[in-house]
C-alpha cells in the first residue's frame, strides 16, 4: 500500500510517518509540507492513498482532495484535521476515513483495516498476499509468494534491487545510481549496462505480476512493488525499551548475520548501525539475566550470539565465564576460557586483562 503524506506542519508529518512505518505492507513514498510541491508529483508518484490534512493555509485540503481523486481513479483519501466540523465535508468527497489530531493509535489501526479491506474489495484478492520477502541479515535473497527465490541473471541486477529496494522509500537519481553500482566504469558504459540492469530487473518482476515494479521519474528509479523484510521485523522489535525472552529469540532468530554481508560497500554504514544495536541489545539481556541467575538456554545462545559478534570483547568473555562457572561447569570454563586466551593472542597478540584471569581462577579454585 503506497501512501503520501501532505500536512504543512512538519512535526505532524514526521509524527504521523513514524507511527505508519509500524505497519507491514505500508510504505511511505513521500511527504509534502507544500500542497503545490504534491500536486506536482501525484501522477508520477501513483499513491494507493493520500493522508490529506484540511486547514493548510491559502490552500483548503477538501479542495485539493477533489483534484487528487480525478487525477487518480482508485486512489483513498483519509483526511486529517484538528477540527471535527469538516468530518460532514469529508465523507461527502468520499473520503474512507477522517483522523483527529492528536492522531490516537487505536484509531489509526481501524483505519488501516478499513484501507486494507477496501483493497481486498477492489482487487478481488489481498494484495499483501502477494508480497515479496526479503531477508537481508546474512545473505541476501528475495522470495516470492511462494516461498520460492528470485534467480539473479546476474550479480549486479542483484545489487541493484538490493539497494532500490534499501532507499524504497525515495527515489533515487539515475546518476547516484551509476556512481554507486558501477563506479569503475565511464559515464557512457554505465548508461548502458544501467539500462541493461534495469531491462533484467523489470522482466522478472513482471513474470511475478508486477507490470511497472520498477518506475522511472524525473530522471529517477524507484522500485514499486510490496515487500515486506527481515528489516521490518527487527525495527519493530529493536524499537522497544525493554525486551522479554520472546522478544529476544525473534531477535536472535531474524539476524542471522551481518545486513547484506554480500560486501557492497553502499551498505556498510547502516550494516555497522545494526550490528552495534543488536550487540547492545543482546549484551543488556544477558547481563541482566546473569545478575538474576536466570541460565536459561535463551541465555546461552545470546552469549554464543553476541560472542561471535565480537570474538575479543572482554566484557561478553567476562560473561561467559560467569555463566559456566555460576553452574560448575569446569571442563566448558576451561575450554572456552584456553579458546580465548590462544585466539586473542593469535589474531590480536594481546593477553586476556588481570580482571578477566582473576575471574577465571576464581571459579577453577571453587571447584
Amino acid at each position: 500500500m503506497r501512501i503520501i503524506l501532505i500536512d504543512d506542519e512538519p512535526i505532524a508529518l514526521d509524527l504521523l510517518k513514524l507511527m505508519l512505518s509500524s505497519y507491514e505492507g505500508v510504505d511511505v513514498v513521500g511527504s509534502y509540507t507544500k500542497p503545490l510541491d504534491a500536486l506536482k508529483g501525484i501522477k508520477k508518484i501513483q499513491p494507493d492513498v493520500i493522508f490529506l490534512d484540511i486547514e493548510m493555509g491559502e490552500i483548503n485540503g477538501l479542495e485539493l482532495a477533489e483534484f487528487f481523486m480525478k487525477e487518480l481513479d482508485a486512489v483513498e483519501i483519509v483526511f486529517i484535521t484538528a477540527y471535527s466540523e469538516y468530518a460532514v465535508d469529508a465523507f461527502e468527497i468520499n473520503a474512507i476515513d477522517y483522523l483527529l489530531k492528536p492522531i490516537q493509535e487505536k484509531r489509526l489501526n481501524k483505519t488501516i483495516e478499513r484501507l486494507k479491506d477496501k483493497s481486498i474489495e477492489h482487487y478481488g484478492i489481498n494484495i499483501l498476499d502477494n508480497r515479496l520477502k526479503v531477508n537481508s541479515f546474512g545473505s541476501f535473497e528475495v522470495l516470492d509468494s511462494m516461498e520460492s527465490p528470485l534467480i539473479w541473471r546476474t550479480q549486479k541486477s542483484k545489487e541493484l534491487f538490493a539497494y532500490l529496494w534499501s532507499k524504497k522509500e525515495r527515489a533515487v537519481s539515475k546518476m547516484l545510481i551509476m556512481e554507486t553500482i558501477f563506479p569503475d566504469k565511464d559515464l557512457d558504459k554505465a548508461t548502458t549496462l544501467l539500462h541493461t540492469t534495469i531491462y533484467q530487473l523489470r522482466k522478472n518482476l513482471e513474470k511475478l505480476g508486477y507490470s511497472n515494479g520498477i518506475i522511472y521519474f524525473n530522471d529517477c528509479y524507484q522500485l514499486d512493488i510490496p515487500i515486506k523484510s527481515d528489516v521490518q521485523e527487527l525495527n519493530k522489535i529493536l524499537g522497544s525499551k525493554k525486551h522479554n525472552d520472546k522478544e529476544i529469540e525473534e531477535i536472535l532468530r531474524i539476524y542471522k548475520g551481518d545486513f547484506l554481508e554480500e560486501g557492497y560497500h553502499w551498505a556498510m554504514e547502516i550494516q555497522q548501525i545494526y550490528k552495534d544495536v543488536v550487540f547492545n541489545t543482546l549484551e543488556k539481556y544477558a547481563r541482566t539475566q546473569l545478575e538474576y541467575e536466570k541460565l536459561t538456554p535463551i541465555l546461552k545462545t545470546c552469549l554464543d550470539k553476541i560472542h561471535k559478534m565480537d570474538s575479543f570483547n572482554e566484557k561478553v568473555a567476562e560473561m561467559m565465564i560467569h555463566y559456566y562457572g555460576k553452574q560448575s561447569k569446569r571442563s566448558s570454563l576451561e575450554v572456552f576460557f584456553n579458546n580465548y586466551v590462544e585466539n586473542l593472542w593469535e589474531e590480536m597478540s594481546l593477553k586476556p586483562m588481570e580482571s578477566t584471569i582473576d575471574l577465571y581462577r576464581k571459579y577453577m579454585e571453587n571447584f
